[in-house]
């Protein structure tokens, strides 16, 4: 991922924009608190035309979650997603799991990935993640992709690291709203 986003009004989730703030999860109680996004990531990026334009949010348990319906151009073989959008998807939900631990902008360190069933195309998935483990100069977490059934399709476990100042300070510009201040 390597991304910190911005912006309550940015799109939903999904190949399409959408205004507004995303609905609770069902099952979930209390509010849920859109993330921060950017202008270029892959992930979350606004002003990136080939990325994927997701809002990511903070759910009442402290998960971060998000939705993605995957179109056939997520292919891998025909009809199934490839593994490697999973991958993207829980890498930014780790990451934003990670930032929220530390306070601090992280990037991705190390990242294991198990799938566990296809993913077809056109279905609408569930991913979230949240941190297992944290110190100042690591942080460990874990992540999933679910389906309409609440099944995993596939899981992953992260190392994440806190990016140094500088580097932090040069990445904050592409926020498209003033970043939290805690993160840079």
């Amino acid at each position: 991922m390597n991304a910190m986003p911005d912006g309550p009004d940015a799109p939903a989730c999904g190949s399409a924009p959408k205004p507004g703030p995303p609905d609770p999860e069902p099952g979930t109680s209390g509010p849920v608190r859109p993330l921060p996004r950017t202008r270029t990531c892959y992930v979350c990026g606004v002003e990136n035309p080939g990325g994927f334009r997701l809002a990511m949010r903070v759910e009442a348990d402290g998960t971060v979650a998000g939705d993605y319906t995957p179109p056939p151009e997520d292919n891998g073989y025909r009809g199934i997603v490839h593994g490697g959008i999973a991958m993207t998807l829980m890498d930014e939900v780790m990451t934003w799991a990670a930032i929220l631990g530390t306070k601090r902008l992280c990037v991705a360190a190390e990242m294991t990935t198990r799938f566990r069933r296809p993913m077809p195309v056109g279905v609408a998935y569930r991913f979230s993640g949240r941190v297992t483990r944290a110190t100042a100069r690591l942080v460990l977490a874990e992540a999933s992709v679910t389906g309409p059934d609440g099944a995993p399709v596939a899981t992953a476990e992260g190392k994440y690291m806190p990016m140094p100042e500088g580097s932090a300070s040069a990445a904050s510009v592409d926020f498209v709203d003033e970043p939290p201040a805690a993160l840079v």
